[in-house]
């Protein structure tokens, strides 16, 4: 729209899938996206496709959120929480009634969907604007 500032707008998890797709609508809408996620090598083709920039860290370590801060923008207009994933596909599988896989894999899944979302809504809460936007995403692939 002619005369429409742009928003900052940042996606976790925005190399693929659901992220991606939120990039690229926030993209053809002219608003300035970051993508973030733990892959380099899709980051940086899908932000060469959409023309976005990019920022690798792991959502859920405070410490990569941390560092990761450098690298996004001064205020933030719309936050897409999309980082996550269903993290017992790249682990072994838990035998029924074996308490300590099922605890383990239960809190690698929290981590990935919950914490994520968690972590970096609270590192970026100072740079929201006044009527910022946070969209937490969830999928199957948490299940």
């Amino acid at each position: 729209m002619p005369g429409k500032k742009p928003r900052n707008v940042v996606v976790t998890g925005g190399g693929t899938g659901i992220g991606g797709a939120a990039a690229a609508l926030f993209a053809a809408a002219g608003d300035a996206v970051l993508i973030t996620g733990r892959r380099e090598d899709v980051l940086a083709e899908t932000a060469a496709k959409l023309d976005v920039r990019y920022a690798v860290f792991e959502a859920a370590d405070p410490a990569s959120v941390r560092t990761a801060l450098d690298h996004l923008p001064a205020t933030v207009d719309v936050l897409v929480n999309n980082a996550g994933g269903n993290t017992d596909r790249r682990r072994p599988a838990v035998d029924a009634g074996e308490l300590d896989g099922t605890a383990a894999a239960w809190r690698a899944n929290f981590d990935a969907n919950v914490l994520t979302a968690v972590l970096v809504t609270e590192a970026l809460t100072p740079r929201l604007t006044d009527g910022a936007r946070i969209v937490t995403a969830g999928s199957i692939g948490a299940k």
